[in-house]
């Protein structure tokens, strides 16, 4: 048996206690270099396409600079490239692995992410359980979906680079109190994107014993109860960032939300994971919405009813799979849909595209 074993070295790059880049995450960034495609990245390596997303996130938030640079216009007149952040700590990578293995970590050619795929309506956005059972209802009817809850802002980011055909959003403007329109319209892109209304729904406080609201934020910022949080570019961690700091400056509270809340930098991707680690006893309290708080029998506390609203491209909204979702989108299915889940309304504008 012994003669068996043999030597394996592994490459991290390091920031203080925290690793920065493991051999995953150079080879990632090696092959966004290549082909300018996170998603042709992730299939190549075998990752999912939202872990992709994470790991790029999680580099920028210990490094504190953006490592990559995302440009309209998807893999012919745009794409995902490094920034200069990014190429040198690339470099440093490459230099690291080359000492250790003799070799460049990824010598194989790269899978295709942005190629056609007429096919195949690929999501990329917020988490939402009624859409879940609107993408479950267009797979019954023959289409291909494929689904990545990367947040808002990065599910726009995935449409705006070509790698997406249908982005969900519900993104608070703090300043106007609108959502969403402010979003697409800052990208500059608004002959090139389509808005289209979506529907309502309510967000709030999830617990297992009832809490008022001003009981949860008192514990929340005096650190007695424990958050379950949502991802960085998220909708919800949005509201949750903008309705946590109006009431710290309320309370006369000048307070740091990541350095002031346990359990700030613990991150669910959906909103029944939200609920799930409220309901197992992980955490004391999460923000989501009350379908999900319905679905594990948890009190919740409402705070605001949202637009959660729907962005393809024009070029798109000819296509027969955005033509599908909207179908469904504009029948009484959808009425149907919205009305078995606590917490939905269908609004009168709803399925319509909004004016940029």
């Amino acid at each position: 048996m012994l003669q068996g074993l043999r030597t394996r070295v592994s490459v991290e790059l390091v920031y203080g206690d925290k690793v920065v880049l493991d051999e995953t995450g150079g080879k990632l960034l090696l092959l966004i270099e290549r082909c300018g495609s996170i998603l042709c990245a992730a299939r190549s390596l075998g990752l999912a396409y939202s872990r992709a997303w994470d790991r790029i996130s999680r580099i920028e938030r210990i490094l504190g600079e953006k490592i990559i640079d995302v440009r309209r216009g998807g893999r012919r007149g745009g794409g995902a490239r490094l920034t200069s952040a990014g190429r040198e700590l690339l470099a440093r990578f490459l230099e690291a692995y080359r000492s250790v293995h003799g070799s460049d970590p990824v010598t194989e050619p790269v899978i295709g992410g942005n190629d056609s795929r007429p096919d195949i309506l690929l999501y990329a956005g917020s988490n939402d359980p009624a859409l879940q059972r609107l993408l479950g209802e267009l797979r019954d009817r023959g289409l291909v979906v494929e689904a990545h809850w990367l947040g808002s802002l990065k599910g726009i980011a995935a449409l705006v680079l070509g790698e997406a055909d249908l982005a969900g959003i519900h993104v608070l403007d703090p300043g106007t109190g609108e959502y969403n329109r402010h979003v697409v319209e800052a990208l500059g892109a608004g002959t090139e994107l389509a808005l289209i209304r979506g529907y309502m729904r309510l967000q709030g406080f999830v617990t297992r014993t009832p809490m008022g609201l001003e009981e949860i934020v008192e514990g929340l910022l005096s650190g007695r109860l424990r958050l379950i949080n949502r991802a960085e570019g998220t909708g919800t961690r949005i509201l949750l960032e903008h309705f946590l700091r109006q009431e710290a400056r309320r309370r006369g509270i000048e307070a740091r939300l990541s350095e002031t809340i346990r359990g700030w930098d613990n991150v669910a991707h959906t909103h029944v994971e939200v609920a799930e680690q409220v309901a197992r006893g992980n955490a004391d309290v999460g923000l989501t919405v009350k379908a999900a708080a319905s679905l594990y029998g948890l009190y919740f506390a409402p705070i605001a009813w949202e637009y959660f609203d729907f962005v393809t491209t024009r070029k798109l909204l000819s296509t027969n799979k955005i033509k599908a979702f909207l179908d469904i989108m504009c029948s009484e299915r959808l009425h149907s849909i919205l009305g078995s889940l606590p917490g939905y309304r269908v609004l009168s504008d709803t399925c319509r595209i909004i004016p940029l």
